[in-house]
């Protein structure tokens, strides 16, 4: 029979001691693994959201579902974007709607069917080619290129406080508006005399989404009203819902 001295019983528990448990991985979220595996099934490369249809997202250089709404049907993020149209109008030159698609319209050279169409305001991309405002409010105004401008120059009859505003935004227009002092006879830019960037409120409601500027103005004046994109939207042919604004002065 062995026998063990209270010091070697001792001297084993202190060489033992207590064994650690090492915390485990923890396990993948379904939403991970569901990532995982429709980013390993994906075949449609990208760079950013532009290069994949509506409903995805580009996620580790592959077009995947982007997790918001209803699933799209199998195989829909590996198919090319395009510009969802109700009629002609909906698509810029050289591009028919075809099944409620932008199509090229087979002349060449071929157009990118992509790219939304100018509104009738094109020419005010510059001060100097900017429209004027006659009174009564331009609509259908759109930012239909990513960082698009639109001037507008009006003539300001009496001292007063004027307001410039837009109105009516449709598929999310973020914009900036400044307002600069003209001289229409030498077509150059004064000082800024009023700006905003933000909407009249941040409540997601009808009446928030408005952005108004305000500037003091003089009798027999002329002022450039600049209105600027500011959605800061990736590079690419942005084949997404036209954002589209109204605009009004008094």
């Amino acid at each position: 029979m062995l026998r063990w001295s209270a010091a070697a019983l001792a001297l084993f528990a202190v060489g033992c001691g207590p064994v650690e448990e090492q915390p485990l991985a923890p396990e993948p979220t379904a939403q991970e693994t569901l990532e995982t595996q429709e980013a390993a099934l994906a075949t449609r490369a990208c760079t950013n959201s532009l290069g994949c249809r509506e409903a995805c997202t580009c996620q580790g250089g592959y077009c995947v579902p982007d997790g918001f709404g209803p699933p799209p049907p199998e195989g829909h993020c590996d198919q090319p974007p395009v510009r969802v149209c109700s009629t002609g109008s909906d698509c810029a030159s050289g591009c028919n709607c075809v099944g409620n698609v932008c199509v090229n319209d087979g002349f060449s050279p071929p157009a990118n069917c992509l790219l939304a169409p100018p509104d009738s305001y094109e020419s005010d991309n510059t001060h100097t080619s900017a429209s004027s405002y006659l009174g009564t409010p331009q609509l259908n105004h759109s930012f239909h290129r990513q960082n698009d401008v639109d001037w507008v120059l009006v003539a300001t009859p009496i001292n007063q406080v004027m307001t410039v505003e837009t109105y009516n935004l449709r598929n999310g227009p973020w914009m900036r508006i400044d307002i600069y002092a003209y001289n229409y006879a030498t077509r150059t830019l004064g000082a800024l005399v009023g700006s905003t960037s933000s909407t009249v409120c941040s409540q997601i409601t009808p009446s928030c989404f408005i952005y108004r500027a305000t500037a003091n103005v003089v009798a027999n004046g002329v002022y450039a009203v600049k209105i600027t994109d500011a959605r800061n939207r990736p590079a690419g042919s942005d084949y997404t819902p036209t954002a589209k604004y109204d605009l009004k002065m008094y």
